[in-house]
């Protein structure tokens, strides 16, 4: 990683890219698609915007449902993943490749979304900046759902150890280190594929819920709802994960 760049400017490249188009299975980008057709109730040709998109998977799920799907995503090679997948099935969707805080449009877009724990990427101000971009896109009315694991009360009730994984030949050691004066993760990826070994570093901004509530409401959201999971259980202390419904008024 380049000490003078953002670490996500540089992350995605290599065999983490890979392994992102190896780290969800089909079933449960269904089960995440289906998830979001029943909180944001879309009528067919409703306009959807998911940030970041990665290789398309959830935008092209709901672009299979008659959804009219933009994605914005930082990562070149991701992008072009995603623009073949949608020729290949003969779906309709745009990806532009952005920042994600780079969102032209005004009041363009029914609902939006960000899926795949990529909240939280960015200092404070520019987590604040992101959902400001989103408020901004909304239509009235429109909704906003965000997905994140990196908040304490999901994070902390489980141990920080090193895990290893295995996506067919390519392995991974993921290791943590939390500094709690910034209130920052430190993840260190360790990957390896026939040989070739990769080694690549995250940092991620952790927020309480309480604190995550505060921030969506100061962005501008209205009756921000919150879960613990996929199928809107309450969201409580060792929830594997917070999932935040944010209304523009």
């Amino acid at each position: 990683m380049n000490a003078t760049s953002p670490w996500w400017q540089t992350f995605f490249t290599g065999l983490i890219v890979e392994a992102q188009r190896r780290m969800y299975s089909e079933p449960q980008t269904r089960e995440e698609a289906e998830s979001l057709v029943q909180i944001l109730s879309p009528a067919p040709g409703t306009r959807v915007l998911d940030v970041p998109c990665g290789n398309g998977r959830l935008a092209l799920a709901l672009a299979g449902r008659g959804l009219d799907v933009t994605g914005v995503d930082l990562t070149a090679e991701l992008l072009e993943d995603a623009r073949r997948a949608a020729g290949e099935r003969h779906l309709t969707a745009v990806f532009e490749r952005r920042d994600m805080r780079d969102l032209p449009w005004e009041a363009t877009f029914d609902h939006a979304f960000c899926f795949g724990n990529s909240f939280g990427y960015f200092d404070e101000a520019g987590n604040r900046e992101f959902l400001g971009a989103v408020h901004r896109i909304l239509k009235p009315g429109g909704k906003f759902v965000l997905e994140t694991h990196f908040v304490a009360e999901s994070l902390f009730p489980q141990p920080l150890h090193r895990r290893w994984y295995e996506l067919g030949d390519l392995y991974f050691l993921h290791e943590t280190r939390y500094e709690p004066a910034t209130a920052r993760l430190t993840s260190t990826y360790t990957l390896i594929r026939n040989g070739e070994t990769e080694r690549k570093q995250a940092v991620y901004q952790v927020y309480t819920y309480r604190e995550l509530l505060r921030v969506f409401q100061d962005a501008g959201f209205s009756r921000v709802e919150c879960y613990g999971s996929l199928k809107r259980e309450p969201f409580q202390l060792g929830s594997p994960g917070l999932w935040m419904v944010g209304t523009r008024a």
